[in-house]
């Protein structure tokens, strides 16, 4: 048994988002290099790992969202994509997460419900920032975040 998860994310964000963020959002997508200066949205994914030496070192962080090709747990293919439309931007991601990874996660979550597009806040403040699934189910929950506050499900 696993504890692997399916994220989606489907979102219409601002095309107010500057240069930076464009990097870094294209970064966590995997279609571009890291930032040089500090990663602003998150440090992504850091593992420790066994070198030759049987010596403990941290990787470099990895995109939150960079998972491309087949899925691990959940059938069919892992990926995200960061595009620029005539209103701004759209992302779109499908990726495999597990539980101890979703405090890591929401600061970015965080930062696209801050940039996400007016039309897609709720009335109560809300927003549907994407879906979640286990990959054992056949339904998926709503990702919702309202006030700065992930909600998971």
């Amino acid at each position: 048994m696993a504890d692997i998860y399916e994220l989606v994310i489907s979102l219409d964000l601002r095309a107010d988002l500057s240069r930076e963020d464009i990097a870094e959002l294209r970064w966590q997508v995997g279609q571009g290099e890291a930032p040089e200066d500090e990663l602003r949205l998150g440090r992504g994914y850091v593992a420790i790992v066994e070198d030759e030496d049987g010596e403990l070192i941290c990787t470099d962080p990895q995109p939150f969202l960079g998972q491309d090709g087949p899925a691990w747990k959940i059938d069919g293919m892992l990926g995200s994509r960061l595009e620029e439309t005539a209103g701004g931007w759209r992302l779109e991601a499908r990726q495999e997460v597990h539980p101890e990874d979703f405090e890591a996660l929401e600061g970015l979550l965080v930062w696209l419900y801050r940039h996400v597009n007016f039309g897609r806040v709720a009335a109560d403040g809300s927003v549907e920032i994407g879906r979640l699934r286990w990959y054992e189910d056949l339904e998926s929950q709503a990702l919702l975040i309202r006030d700065d506050c992930v909600f998971w499900p």
